[in-house]
């Protein structure tokens, strides 16, 4: 019977149970506030742990995030900059080689042609394209209808470089001093020794041929034309020698050369012409070989 009884009022007292609880918190509460405080400071702690991640993740994704615009930014900034020093760089170079041409313009412009000659300058518009070539030959931009002809010299101010081989209406072919073909006649400028000039090739000394074994020569003196034979005029520096050897069994020296100017690295040369009068001169002397043209 009790234990029906207590079956039956089981509900009713576990619903008066959490009211009479409540009842007394509540009345607990109003006298001391206790529950008030409480929930003040749980509340606010549970607001923090709560928000402050929050806050903490939204900093960090705000701060990683400008710094990878600020980053973006920067290597956009370093690549601008890149170019602008390599167009600068380039600018630079161009400077330079304009520079560079302008000198030796400059010294072109100012070199002094001699006596009864004229010069006129030309540009190198294609070297020797292979060591297999047979000639050691440059083209020059002008020909015939510049007045150019075979046989009329070639330099720059540092001195002599060849002669003009072959012509066409615009270019012409210059053979250069350094071709084993190339003959010139010199004379030592301090000696006065007497020779023949000839190339061995473009890496490979020049050679003075038909020098006596008693001709007074020095290593490092330098030899100019001659102005024999009628095609270079005389007293153009043309060589410094290097090497001089004597032997009883020969009756020449064996000399050898550096030439003054640098036939690799040409742009630009001067060619000579005689003056008319001059010309008529050398007609009258029988010199008519300087007229030949192609």
């Amino acid at each position: 019977m009790i234990s029906l009884l207590g079956k039956k009022y089981k509900p009713i007292a576990l619903l008066l149970l959490p009211l009479a609880l409540y009842l007394g918190l509540y009345t607990f509460n109003r006298k001391t506030d206790f529950l008030d405080r409480l929930a003040t400071i749980t509340g606010l702690e549970a607001v923090g742990w709560i928000v402050y991640p929050g806050e903490w993740i939204q900093r960090t994704g705000q701060g990683l995030w400008q710094d990878y615009i600020a980053l973006l930014d920067v290597r956009r900034e370093n690549k601008q900059l890149r170019e602008r020093i390599q167009n600068l760089k380039i600018r630079v170079m161009r400077l330079r080689s304009r520079a560079d041409e302008a000198e030796r313009l400059r010294e072109l412009l100012n070199f002094s042609p001699p006596p009864d000659w004229n010069c006129t300058g030309s540009r190198i518009v294609n070297e020797r394209i292979s060591p297999s070539d047979v000639l050691e030959t440059v083209t020059l931009n002008k020909g015939r209808s510049d007045l150019v002809h075979p046989d009329m010299p070639a330099l720059t101010p540092a001195g002599l470089v060849g002669k003009i081989l072959k012509t066409s209406s615009h270019f012409s072919k210059l053979l250069l001093l350094t071709d084993p073909n190339s003959r010139i006649p010199v004379i030592s400028s301090k000696h006065r020794s007497k020779a023949i000039l000839k190339g061995r090739g473009a890496d490979a000394a020049l050679s003075l041929k038909y020098v006596a074994r008693n001709s007074p020569l020095s290593e490092g003196e330098i030899v100019v034309t001659s102005g024999l034979g009628g095609i270079f005029p005389k007293g153009i520096p043309v060589a410094r020698i290097t090497e001089i050897e004597r032997t009883s069994h020969s009756l020449f020296q064996e000399v050898k050369a550096q030439p003054l100017v640098n036939t690799r690295g040409l742009e630009e040369v001067l060619l000579l012409r005689q003056s008319k009068e001059h010309k008529q001169n050398d007609l009258a002397s029988g010199h008519s070989s300087l007229l030949r043209l192609d």
